[in-house]
């Protein structure tokens, strides 16, 4: 997928039209609008504004990845391992009713 497309999605998933996202970024609608039609990319800067807005990566943003990734927190606290990545995306492929059963079975693993 395109940069422009991605954007785009992200933008359309949280409901966001392009004026609000503007604003939220500090960009023009006339800019957003431009990344979205693949008629201007984005500079760094703005990638890493759309990056912690939307709580992903770079990488995802320019189409390294074909999921969020994790992103390193604003808290400074570490970076998953690769296990505790397998975990989440697996855990992400999951249907809701498979997640509220592994949510469940941890629950009870807490509480032994």
């Amino acid at each position: 997928m395109y940069i422009s497309e991605i954007l785009k999605t992200l933008r359309v998933q949280n409901k966001l039209t392009q004026k609000q996202l503007g604003e939220r970024l500090g960009i023009g609608q006339t800019t957003i609008a431009c990344y979205e039609n693949g008629t201007r990319e984005p500079h760094i800067e703005s990638l890493i504004a759309y990056a912690d807005l939307f709580d992903c990566t770079v990488d995802f943003l320019v189409g390294r990845t074909d999921d969020f990734g994790t992103p390193i927190a604003k808290s400074g606290s570490p970076v998953m391992t690769q296990a505790e990545l397998s975990v989440l995306k697996q855990y992400r492929e999951l249907d809701k009713l498979s997640r509220a059963k592994l949510e469940g079975f941890l629950a009870c693993l807490k509480r032994s």
